[in-house]
């Protein structure tokens, strides 16, 4: 039978995987990985970039602009 092939079974994938690193890494470090602890930040924010990306890779812009505009948001957002 062949895999499964697609948009959604890409989605499909991306999300699985996406848990199963955030199961990874909460099992590794503890309560770091959860929410308001420093790695459960930086892999939201690495989420948040991805699907920037991909998003301003549909207006067929490069997805560099999508994931650097992440970034300032966060940026403008955390300073005091």
């Amino acid at each position: 039978m062949c895999p499964i092939h697609g948009r959604l079974a890409h989605f499909t994938v991306l999300v699985l995987m996406a848990g199963l690193l955030y199961g990874a890494l909460w099992s590794i470090t503890g309560e770091a990985a959860l929410p308001g602890g420093n790695l459960f930040a930086i892999s939201a924010l690495f989420i948040c970039c991805y699907v920037a990306g991909f998003l301003i890779a549909k207006i067929r812009l490069p997805p560099l602009l999508g994931k650097c505009a992440i970034e300032i948001i966060v940026n403008i957002t955390t300073v005091n």
